[in-house]
């Protein structure tokens, strides 16, 4: 079987570039090298690939590989080897790279690989995103209509399957994505990669609730979420504020060890599917809509809870040993390399199937201006996503070289 013809763009100084070399010549195979430092179109054609001046750069079968590991590059040879004799080993360089993991990066991990594509997925935390602290999820067709289902093991059943189609999922803190080029790099605390495409899928943040008292509280009495240390709810007096889904799901979990559970909406109606609501008051939850929330008092702990209720211009006040902010979602601060994307109120616009302006840059799930934020809303959002995006990408092939 002949050699790969092998093409090599370099400084010729990097130390990449010496562990490229040594592992082709270890394996006695030649290469035509081409330099970016003394060739002007040369650089100009590997920064225009790359986004940046990238060394060295190889070709080899049709295949690019910026700055590949010495594994990669062997394997793209098809030579045999033995890769405990690479000093560099793993795999840097996917079709596509997928940053965050709730439920629509997961589907997008898995969409991507039906699609054939290689998938690096990214996550700072376990696999799962906002289905991790739910008790029971059953708005998901075919899950928990005839038992209570755990959210995490929701999330642990999308990540097997993702890696079960053969994506790559590991744990890391994405720092930055360079978002020039054909190729894109992302800088994470799990290493730097490169690929043709990015999704992000980094859903969104807890929002706040700014009043009087709060800060002071806060692990004292007041909490952002509802589904841990059941315990510590037992025959408690507990509030909780907010309106949507995440409210009534911690509202029904918390009816389960509280004294008592009263519901602070800040809207006019319940803005949760109504069969949450309808199940919180089948479980004794009192819901009060139009409620504006105006301090918190106490002495060492939580003692009061101060509102007004539309209709009512008189403050009132709920005796209170607990209090659960579930507010819903806020707008991420965006990943350094990704300010200039389009944002509606904070969230990533976006056009069909979650395809920005900028060519292999998708997004997906709860970080966008989408409409309907349930579970089956982000998971269809990431599959379509991937679905667009492989299109995308059989649609605009890297550029070939003549060898």
């Amino acid at each position: 079987m002949p050699a790969a013809k092998i093409i090599m763009f370099s400084d010729g100084v990097s130390e990449s570039n010496r562990l490229a070399k040594d592992a082709l010549e270890a394996q006695h195979l030649s290469w035509d090298e081409r330099s970016t430092a003394t060739d002007a179109e040369t650089n100009a054609f590997v920064r225009k690939l790359c986004g940046a001046a990238v060394s060295p750069v190889l070709y080899v079968k049709d295949q690019w590989l910026p700055d590949p590991t010495q594994e990669e590059l062997l394997e793209a040879t098809g030579v045999r080897f033995d890769i405990e004799s690479c000093e560099s080993r793993g795999q840097t360089i996917f079709d596509v790279v997928v940053v965050g993991l709730g439920p629509a990066g997961l589907a997008a991990c898995h969409g991507c690989r039906l699609g054939g594509l290689s998938v690096l997925g990214l996550d700072e935390n376990e696999p799962g995103g906002h289905l991790l602290p739910l008790t029971d999820v059953d708005e998901y067709l075919g899950v928990g209509f005839d038992e209570a289902v755990p959210g995490a093991d929701i999330a642990a059943n999308f990540a097997e399957h993702a890696r079960h189609v053969g994506a790559t999922l590991m744990q890391g803190k994405v720092n930055s994505i360079r978002i020039q080029g054909a190729f894109k790099r992302v800088h994470s605390t799990a290493g730097n990669f490169w690929a043709r495409a990015v999704i992000i899928a980094t859903g969104a943040a807890q929002r706040e609730l700014k009043i009087e008292g709060v800060e002071k509280f806060l692990n004292r009495g007041i909490r952002y979420g509802a589904q841990v240390d059941a315990q510590i709810y037992t025959d408690r007096r507990v509030a909780v504020i907010g309106g949507g889904d995440e409210a009534m799901h911690a509202a029904i979990f918390l009816s389960r060890f509280a004294k008592f559970v009263t519901v602070l909406c800040p809207d006019d109606e319940p803005t949760a599917e109504p069969l949450l609501v309808e199940r919180a008051i089948g479980n004794r939850v009192r819901v009060i809509p139009g409620t504006r929330v105006a301090a918190v008092k106490g002495d060492d702990a939580l003692d009061y809870l101060f509102f007004v209720e539309k209709g009512i211009p008189e403050e009132q006040g709920l005796p209170l040993d607990a209090m659960v902010v579930a507010l819903g979602p806020a707008p991420k601060t965006p990943i350094p390399g990704l300010e200039r994307l389009p944002q509606d109120e904070g969230y990533f616009a976006h056009g069909e199937g979650g395809k920005t302006m900028f060519g292999g840059i998708y997004v997906a799930g709860d970080c966008t201006n989408i409409d309907t934020r349930t579970l089956m809303s982000v998971v269809a959002s990431g599959s379509l996503c991937a679905k667009r995006l492989w299109q995308w990408l059989a649609s605009h092939p890297l550029p070939k070289l003549k060898v």
